[in-house]
């Protein structure tokens, strides 16, 4: 069928078996078309495909509640939900969002973007329905990665407790971003394992019941055996059970009628049912079916029959402090590298094969990765814990509460950071800076190149206390790496002028460009590297106070609560007449789209900068 031409989800009732198995396969190819030209998340989508079907043949959205926890495995749901004719904008500005939105359809109840959240939001819609005396049903897709992180166990208990109906499908791939790790992987592990154990109740229960008169009785008389051979076969599997939660599985998840004939007991279950659906990521692909790295996890643009994907040119900051770390962990064997989740994403993948006993995937915890680093670093050791930007903000509590409380020598990898375009308004890593400015006792550095980057993290290891890097995934050029470490708290005055751009990070680069078009109108912008937020260099700033020119802060953070905020707040508390003035991202949401396309929008770019500048001085 046209794909594109899907209006709802009511026409997979009237499907047998064969034709929604052609369906499935049409949907697999087409979203393997759509992401090769816009990027996205790949492989997990492709596992889930099947369970998608099968869910919206036995509910009804947007009666039903449907939540896809993150939210970024749901290219199925918005295909079979109208939303198929628009898919060649996924992750485009001003297209469809990569996740739930709840703006774009009734069909999306929730959003997501951060692992966990599903099971908390499921109760709330399910509460609501019991206070509102509803029928519809309420249902949480979540993968076995982040059924690990701790908002998920606070949901279990609290869902076991509440004993009315709900339903959570566990998506078990085995896989979250990178390979699983953890104490309920192999729980799962050994649950898949175990598979025997519900053919074998199925066909004994009914070769029972056709035993004359006796037969039900002693299907009766069983249960307390099948309890037994749920601990002996299912030893930790039994946690759900023991939380109030019934467990069904392990499902095949690809086969159809197996998935309709479970999900439909589910529905008339009244408590909590957690159904176990083993899927395999990346099904369907061969170039991200076998894939223990994750690669095919989030992808940009690539060829659609080869899998070949463009080689990007130059480096990244990432990259940079990647090499570093190696080079300093080579000297120093007290430095750990701990990530949550994002081995791949974060460049540690040669790390951890060269010194294993020193490399930690906390899986997705970043509160307790934080805790642990810090642990770590009162010990003795020296850790380095690299964490997105918008995930770190879960880990503001442990950054403020015990690492800066504490005084830790834990150094954290901001990554991700700035308007970090596709993944849209849920991933923007816009909010750290005036999250952590507050915090007494920390250094807070972003360099404005890959090689100033790397001398960074050297400083950070230098460095007593808690020392935090932010830096980017935006592309640049490639550049000698060394370990020197720079003096904390000093800026780098790059030129002088009529009035002086104060910024960091890769608005450093924009900056430059700005300053080569203002020569073009007969202006001189002088500019300034304020590569340390905090400490700032007081020296600096006073000796600009007492120029008297203009001053301009221009970050890549939210306006309220940035350095310029921090700057104008010194400015003022000295009575200095200077004007300082402030260039940086609105009080908004920012959505979807190519970063320079977005930056471009809200006169952030160079030109915008140019702009900027010119109105300040009048010309």
């Amino acid at each position: 069928m046209n794909v594109k031409e899907i209006k709802d989800p009511t026409f997979l009732r009237r499907m047998d078996e064969k034709e929604l198995q052609k369906l499935c396969g049409e949907l697999r190819e087409f979203i393997i078309e759509g992401v090769s030209h816009t990027g996205g998340h790949l492989s997990s989508n492709l596992g889930l495909v099947e369970l998608t079907v099968a869910l919206h043949r036995v509910f009804e959205v947007p009666r039903d509640k449907l939540i896809f926890d993150v939210g970024h495995q749901c290219y199925t749901h918005k295909l079979l939900t109208g939303r198929a004719a628009a898919f060649d904008t996924l992750r485009c500005t001003d297209g469809l969002s990569g996740f739930q939105c709840r703006e774009e359809s009734p069909c999306d109840c929730y959003e997501g973007g951060h692992a966990g959240t599903s099971l908390s939001a499921a109760l709330g819609f399910a509460m609501a329905r019991e206070a509102r005396g509803g029928k519809e049903a309420v249902v949480a897709v979540i993968g076995d990665g982040a059924l690990g992180n701790g908002l998920a166990y606070e949901a279990l208990n609290h869902i076991g407790d509440y004993q009315k109906p709900l339903i959570i499908i566990l998506n078990d791939n085995r896989m979250s971003i990178s390979a699983n790790v953890g104490a309920l992987h192999n729980s799962l592990e050994r649950i898949r394992l175990h598979r025997g154990y519900r053919s074998a109740k199925s066909r004994t229960k009914a070769a029972l019941r056709r035993i004359p008169v006796v037969g039900d009785a002693m299907v009766h008389g069983v249960e307390q055996v099948k309890e037994d051979l749920k601990r002996l076969y299912l030893r930790d599997g039994a946690l759900f059970e023991e939380m109030g939660i019934t467990y069904y599985g392990p499902v095949n998840g690809h086969d159809l009628g197996e998935l309709d004939a479970f999900l439909r007991v589910a529905k008339e279950a009244e408590k909590p049912v957690l159904l176990h659906v083993v899927t395999e990521k990346g099904r369907g692909c061969d170039f991200c079916r076998d894939d223990p790295d994750g690669i095919w996890h989030g992808v940009g643009a690539f060829d659609a029959q080869s899998g070949r994907r463009p080689v990007a040119g130059g480096t990244t900051q990432g990259k940079a402090i990647s090499e570093t770390l190696m080079k300093l962990a080579a000297e120093d064997e007290r430095i750990y590298a701990i990530t949550p989740a994002m081995t791949t994403g974060a460049h540690l993948t040669e790390f951890a094969k060269k010194y294993p006993k020193r490399f930690i995937d906390a899986g997705i915890a970043e509160e307790h990765a934080l805790v642990l680093a810090n642990a770590l670093a009162l010990s003795g050791m020296k850790p380095y814990v690299t964490i997105y930007s918008t995930f770190l903000q879960r880990g503001y509590d442990q950054v403020n509460h015990d690492i800066a409380r504490m005084g830790g020598d834990v150094v954290v990898g901001i990554d991700r950071c700035g308007v970090i375009g596709e993944d849209g308004v849920s991933h923007q890593g816009i909010f750290d800076v005036s999250l952590l400015l507050p915090i007494p006792g920390i250094t807070l550095a972003q360099g404005k190149d890959a090689a100033e980057s790397a001398r960074l993290l050297a400083t950070g290891f230098a460095t007593e206390g808690p020392y935090l890097l932010r830096y980017s995934k935006n592309t640049m050029q490639e550049q000698a790496l060394c370990t020197e470490p720079l003096p904390v708290g000093r800026w780098e005055r790059l030129h002088m002028g009529e009035m002086t751009v104060i910024s960091y990070g890769d608005f450093v680069g924009e900056a430059e460009e700005a300053r080569r078009l203002l020569e073009l109108d007969g202006i001189a912008m002088g500019l300034v590297n304020a590569r340390f937020l905090k400490p700032f260099d007081t020296e600096m700033m006073d000796a600009l106070l007492a120029e008297g020119k203009p001053l301009l802060i221009y970050e890549e953070v939210a306006a309220i609560g940035g350095l310029g905020s921090l700057l104008q707040q010194y400015a003022a508390e000295r009575d200095s007449k200077t004007p300082v003035h402030v260039l940086a991202l609105p009080d908004r949401w920012i959505y979807h789209g190519k970063r320079r396309e977005l930056l471009r929008r809200m006169d952030l770019d160079a030109a915008g900068l140019r702009k900027a500048v010119r109105e300040l001085l009048g010309r």
